[in-house]
């Protein structure tokens, strides 16, 4: 009897807390949700949503975060591991389906069950940094290379190794999602919908980082939305070397196609029994095959050398690795990865030679190197014979060919398959776009012709001038998704998209399709990303875009056509608008006005291409404000 007193009393404890910690969440208007996790993230969904200022949201997050303590707590779990863990409940099943598909191969079942494993200590591992109140104050590029180096460390054989690294790439993702972006503004749409097509500084993770320069990767493109499974299978890489820096010899499961951004060095390559050496300059487009061992040193003394790739991977889509097989400790070699005998066999060398040459290096991916081995190293540049992938011609100078638009206010140079052969066989175009600065005098407010000869471009700043930002004319591309790597300079592009207002109408009419109603027509859905160095946009065929440079300063871009072959590129206004084409009476019965009247609004732009952004019209629009406020100031 009294066993069966003391039960009650328990069951009547924990239901009395439970309905506690059920109340002090509604009393945050929280609906109970059965996993505190999803209890927690409802909580600070509400925070951000119910209170407006910044004080008053941390004090409300704070409040959800000392509930989801509290109930941790008294369920006697930091997060983790209890019977009713849904994460444990979630690892049981993937173990359970991995027993079932795999039945008959148990290598193929041990692979699998490591997988869940390793899903699951991710799970949990980012639950007890919630529980405990840890809101990523650690620098998360600092915690990502510290894992790294625990796995080199620790991990026993090669598979461990990629397993644990893989697991340090996701939690620092996850580590960055749940941090969230200080300028998530700048990649919201007009509803308020995160912005599909942009990627800021933060979206890039270290694979190598050391004092003499780094290598970041842009995360995979389909991690951020599935309007982008069209370029998942591609990656965007950015290469920073200092000077006298040299990035050791590797190789990559994938395609790389290099453009030199910045800087001067030189490139070696290296397959089967043939070496090629490259001079690398600002403006080069070099390709370096799946397989082919890459180094390269900045011959410099003092500028950087900064490079941008473009990765195609060939083995695993949208993913690829780096090889190293030069190296030691870091970067870790491959080779001690291999069974013993087989290196003594292989190098006909004895074990602990091997073991000395293998463990020797512990300086990382990129180092320095002195000035008589950059000058060895780029000795041999631009020589070299027959390439076992085909001929090579070295790179391809895309700065050196004649642009396809130049005017005053930038210019415009594109390369294909034409220029530069493993373009074509990539489907592949580069080109590269500088919107320069306008300098307006006050005495000639309105701009002179772009056809006019005799302006410079070059010809330096007028006194009492007026920086004006220009803007790429509206257009869109019919079959290539632009990736935009901005080089230097601020501005912001604006595209025009159709799949985020389908979702949001799909919400406000609860999730299901509708057809069209009378007069609804299609919704578009303005997307703007404020662009900078550094930072990524991507635009999608079809979709019409327009980027505009800040007023004061150049806005310099490479980007990376994909699906380039058969792709027309349609501008929608400006002395090249595609829409003049139309036949008067297609104009009239589409806008429902005279032809006369349409095409006086569709002539009215006399420049294309380039032409002058929303600030500088503005100020042409009352070219006379100046000379009447100087006039005023001496009144």
């Amino acid at each position: 009897m009294v066993a069966k007193s003391k039960a009650f009393l328990l069951c009547l404890t924990v239901l009395v807390l439970s309905a506690t910690v059920v109340l002090g969440y509604r009393g945050l208007g929280v609906e109970n949700p059965q996993d505190p996790e999803q209890r927690l993230q409802q909580c600070r969904q509400q925070c951000q949503q119910q209170q407006r200022g910044q004080e008053q949201r941390m004090q409300c997050q704070r409040r959800c975060q000392d509930r989801y303590q509290e109930e941790m707590r008294e369920r006697g779990r930091p997060g983790q591991g209890g019977e009713d863990d849904p994460a444990r409940q979630r690892f049981d099943d993937c173990r359970q389906r991995c027993g079932h598909q795999h039945r008959h191969d148990e290598q193929q079942r041990r692979q699998c069950e490591s997988r869940c494993e390793a899903q699951y200590e991710e799970e949990r591992r980012g639950r007890r940094e919630i529980a405990v109140g840890i809101q990523t104050h650690e620098d998360p590029e600092r915690r990502y290379r510290q894992c790294r180096q625990e796995c080199t460390q620790r991990a026993q054989d090669k598979r461990q190794l990629q397993q644990c690294e893989h697991r340090c790439e996701e939690e620092y993702k996850e580590q960055r999602r749940r941090e969230g972006n200080p300028r998530q503004k700048e990649e919201e749409t007009t509803t308020g919908e995160r912005n599909p097509y942009f990627f800021d500084r933060d979206s890039f993770y270290d694979q190598v980082r050391t004092e003499h320069g780094h290598v970041r990767v842009l995360q995979n493109f389909l991690e951020k939305s599935e309007l982008l499974l069209g370029i998942a299978n591609y990656r965007i890489a950015i290469v920073e070397l200092n000077p006298r820096a040299f990035l050791m010899p590797h190789h990559l499961d994938a395609d790389a196609v290099y453009y030199v951004a910045r800087g001067c060095g030189a490139i070696t390559l290296v397959c089967e029994e043939k070496k090629e050496t490259h001079e690398l300059r600002r403006g080069d487009i070099l390709e370096a095959p799946a397989g082919a061992i890459i180094y390269m040193i900045n011959k410099d003394s003092n500028e950087k050398l900064v490079l941008i790739k473009l990765i195609h991977p060939v083995s695993t889509p949208g993913r690829f690795e780096v090889f190293y097989g030069a190296g030691g400790q870091n970067p870790k070699s491959f080779f001690p990865s291999f069974s013993d005998e087989i290196l003594e066999a292989a190098f006909n060398t004895r074990r602990d030679r091997l073991s000395r040459i293998f463990g020797q290096q512990r300086k990382g991916g990129i180092v320095e190197a002195s000035e008589e081995q950059v000058r060895a190293l780029s000795r041999h540049a631009s020589e070299g014979g027959q390439w076992p992938f085909g001929e090579s011609k070295g790179p391809f100078n895309l700065l050196e060919k004649r642009p396809i638009h130049s005017s005053r206010r930038g210019q415009m140079h594109e390369a294909d398959g034409d220029d530069y052969r493993p373009l074509k066989q990539l489907d592949l175009r580069v080109s590269h776009a500088n919107l320069t600065e306008v300098y307006m005098s006050f005495a000639d407010p309105v701009p002179r012709s772009y056809h006019d000869q005799s302006f410079s471009p070059w010809s330096g700043m007028t006194v009492g001038s007026v920086l004006q930002g220009s803007m790429v004319a509206p257009f869109y591309d019919s079959r290539s998704t632009k990736i935009a790597v901005i080089v230097e300079g601020r501005g912001y592009v604006e595209t025009i998209c159709p799949h985020l207002s389908e979702r949001g109408r799909r919400r406000e009419e609860g999730g299901e399709r509708h057809e069209e109603r009378e007069g609804g027509g299609q919704r578009y859905q303005k997307v703007r990303s404020q662009v900078s160095r550094g930072t990524v946009a991507i635009i999608p065929p079809g979709h019409p875009s327009v980027t505009v440079a800040s007023r004061g300063r150049n806005l310099e871009a490479v980007c990376f056509e994909i699906h380039a072959e058969r792709n027309a590129r349609n501008f929608l206004a400006g002395k090249n608008n595609v829409l003049k084409q139309l036949d008067r009476e297609a104009k009239e019965l589409s806008f429902d006005m005279p032809a006369r009247e349409v095409e006086e609004v569709l002539n009215a732009q006399g420049e294309q291409i380039i032409v002058a952004g929303p600030e500088e019209r503005e100020r042409r629009e009352r070219p006379l404000l100046p000379m009447l406020e100087i006039a005023e100031a001496f009144m």
